[in-house]
């Protein structure tokens, strides 16, 4: 339902060169939840200070949303995947040699609704499996048609292999 906030979205794609950032969304969604988590202030504040926990909550969550900053660059030129990350301007900077990546892999996985406890549906999961150290998440869909072009274009350029497994990992119950 919420698949637009903090998704990755190709900003730059070329032969030699790709990069993957935030959307805008999760920007968008920041500031709207800030916004309306303000207004809820404003009309509570009046009534009771205690229950100003609520939209104070909202806002801190609408910054982080409005805050966070995630970009891989894949770059075959340099030989290196270049991750920067982070939320409230503290930043987490890795540099990893493309020869440690194996594969970009799309899976199925299975996930329990809230709403209907014996219902499942399947989410779409894009990750780099890595020789070296664990999997590098990029993100994840109800629909795999979403990721496939992001995960063909990190594979064109890091030159990896491209693994697809549509079938669910879950067993039959919630």
């Amino acid at each position: 339902m919420l698949d637009w906030i903090g998704s990755l979205r190709l900003r730059e794609r070329s032969s030699m060169r790709v990069v993957l950032s935030l959307s805008r969304s999760t920007l968008v969604a920041g500031w709207l939840l800030i916004g309306a988590s303000s207004l809820l202030a404003y009309l509570i504040w009046p009534l009771s200070a205690w229950l100003l926990a609520i939209p104070v909550a909202g806002i801190l969550g609408g910054g982080l949303l409005c805050s966070l900053r995630r970009t891989l660059i894949f770059d075959r030129e340099g030989g290196v995947l270049e991750v920067e990350q982070g939320a409230f301007g503290t930043a987490k900077r890795a540099t990893i040699p493309l020869f440690h990546l194996r594969a970009v892999v799309i899976v199925a996985r299975a996930e329990a609704r809230l709403l209907g406890a014996l219902a499942s549906s399947a989410r779409y999961v894009a990750y780099l499996d890595r020789r070296v150290g664990n999997a590098i998440y990029l993100d994840e869909s109800a629909r795999c048609a979403d990721l496939l072009p992001m995960a063909e274009a990190i594979a064109e350029v890091a030159e990896l292999r491209l693994e697809y497994d549509a079938t669910s990992q879950a067993s039959g119950s919630a």
